[in-house]
């Protein structure tokens, strides 16, 4: 395969036709199915096979076409196709290290021994402050790493042709957290007050799109969860439950096959019941606009895993949109539900927290005995809780499953 530095610019149905000119129709509908749309977005994508370890029916067309069950229920890709889109990688990956060196080259060559004009510094201030800059950078206190990057990655964007921009790992994280964080809106007037600096919005809407992060409403995500505490070294977590209003509207959700908005509603372990709105009938969609109650808050549930050297940032594991609608009784049974089946992946969980409802009180009080029934009598995963014996203002059974605080994790808030 010998490319060109065009084929880095390519997207959409170019982009596609050449995934399947270089490594077949199966490539193709892997890549397109999870809508990395440019060979700028397939550069920065992991692994494009992470798919196959998704449990979903409407991935088993796909998978019979990539790879081969086995009888005893493993998936196993086929090894051509592998080998095809790895060797089609990396020739992408290394033009594109290429492209962007020879960028950096060019523009060092061009800049070497010139003289700023003064009308130039007149007209452009701020180019007396980089001079200023780039001799105190390596004096500086500060960590300036993330500030080179930035500028480097714009500077270079702006000497080249809009379809050529292309942007660092870091920007491109950078880039995503204030897309999550700062909403489309904000987003977008960063984007378009500072030229060259942050990739557009659709690439942005791709390449998170096509991240392994991806939350399905109403699934909680154990596997994900086990990953997470593995790679922090934990098996000690606290869980936090809360609820943020969101702006009643319906959506479908391409991944999912689903609608999202309406409220979930919940089984008897008080988990949302997840895909309760597909259909391919318009008719029944029609229906569940007229009786189902839109979701008016989004509930968030995340984990915390707990060490005592180093500060974890949470991980969410499971949303979805409710009415706020239930009783106390689907907490108690949602929250042993999720430690049974934290449980079953080795890790203990401590504790819950969450928000001053007066429901969750009724289940933290059942929860913890505290004038009311104890919930877990008699459980063999009892914690002994060693209250010093002065404190006898502090009510608290000296034997329970799990503890609660109201809005103990800060984070949620």
């Amino acid at each position: 395969m010998n490319f060109t530095e065009e084929v880095l610019s390519l997207n959409g149905d170019a982009f596609y036709n050449f995934v399947e000119q270089q490594c077949g129709n199966v490539a193709r509908e892997i890549i397109q199915i999870q809508d990395i749309s440019s060979v700028e977005c397939l550069v920065d994508i992991g692994d494009v096979f992470a798919f196959a370890q998704l449990d979903s029916e409407d991935l088993i067309p796909l998978k019979k076409k990539a790879g081969i069950f086995l009888n005893d229920g493993r998936f196993i890709l086929k090894k051509g196709l592998v080998y095809k889109v790895e060797k089609f990688l990396k020739i992408l990956r290394t033009l594109n290290q290429e492209y962007l060196t020879s960028l950096d080259h060019h523009n060092s060559n061009n800049s070497s021994d010139q003289i700023v004009p003064e009308y130039l510094l007149k007209k452009f201030p701020f180019i007396q402050t980089l001079i200023v800059y780039s001799k105190l950078i390596f004096d500086c206190k500060y960590d300036l790493t993330f500030l080179n990057i930035i500028l480097n990655n714009m500077i270079r964007n702006l000497v080249t042709e809009e379809t050529g921009f292309r942007y660092d790992t870091i920007v491109r994280q950078f880039a995503t957290s204030l897309y999550i964080l700062g909403g489309l809106t904000a987003y977008e007037f960063v984007r378009l007050n500072i030229p060259a600096l942050l990739p557009s919005v659709q690439i942005m809407q791709t390449y998170i799109a096509a991240s392994d992060n991806h939350l399905t409403e109403g699934l909680s995500n154990y596997d994900g969860i086990l990953k997470y505490f593995n790679m922090n070294q934990s098996i000690l977590g606290f869980v936090a439950e809360d609820a943020t209003a969101v702006v009643p509207k319906v959506t479908y959700d391409t991944k999912s096959n689903t609608f999202i908005g309406f409220s979930l509603p919940l089984d008897s372990n008080g988990l949302p019941i997840q895909n309760s709105y597909s259909t391919d009938s318009f008719t029944r969609l029609d229906e569940w606009y007229s009786d189902v109650k839109r979701a008016t808050l989004l509930n968030a549930y995340l984990i915390q895993p707990l060490s005592s050297s180093l500060h974890i940032s949470p991980y969410i594991f499971a949303v979805y949109g409710t009415d706020n609608k239930f009783e106390s009784s689907d907490v108690i049974s949602r929250w042993y539900k999720i430690y049974q089946e934290c449980k079953a992946k080795g890790i203990r969980i401590l504790g819950f927290s969450t928000d001053c409802d007066s429901r969750y009180f009724h289940s933290m009080r059942s929860s913890l005995g505290f004038f009311a029934n104890f919930t877990y009598d008699e459980h063999p995963d009892l914690l002994s809780v060693d209250l010093p014996s002065s404190w006898c203002w502090f009510l608290m059974q000296q034997k329970q499953l799990y503890m609660c605080f109201q809005d103990a994790n800060s984070y949620l808030h």
